[in-house]
């Protein structure tokens, strides 16, 4: 398992592949400002798109080479490890799918999501 870049924990998450605590990816995106311009929402929402199509990417990897049993017998934390790398690869999926919708509804429709939205 990885340790997160800003506070050590260990994690399975990665963001931009840095491996990143769920707490400090909700930290730091806390403190992301939300764009001016359409293009800067724009360019927001596809770079998460592909930020977490390299998730799931590197998460297809990982099912796959856990999946890859040589001598036929797996290894004893076999199941484990596949539940695991299943679950990690449903979840990205599912992100990846939040981020696609987001985008087609801003390119749509110009619903800018709520976490981009200028205050005041």
């Amino acid at each position: 398992m990885a340790k997160c870049i800003d506070c050590g924990s260990e994690t399975e998450l990665y963001s931009s592949g840095v491996p990143i605590c769920p707490e400090c990816s909700n930290a730091r995106e806390a403190k992301r400002k939300p764009p001016a311009t359409e293009q800067q929402i724009r360019s927001t929402l596809l770079q998460d798109v592909l930020e977490l199509t390299a998730r799931v990417e590197e998460a297809t990897r990982q099912f796959n080479a856990v999946m890859e049993i040589p001598s036929g017998l797996p290894q004893p934390d076999g199941v484990q490890r596949i539940k695991n790398a299943s679950s990690k690869l449903s979840i990205a999926r599912n992100e990846l799918m939040k981020a696609h919708n987001r985008l087609d509804d801003y390119l749509g429709g110009k619903v800018v999501p709520e976490d981009l939205r200028r205050s005041g």
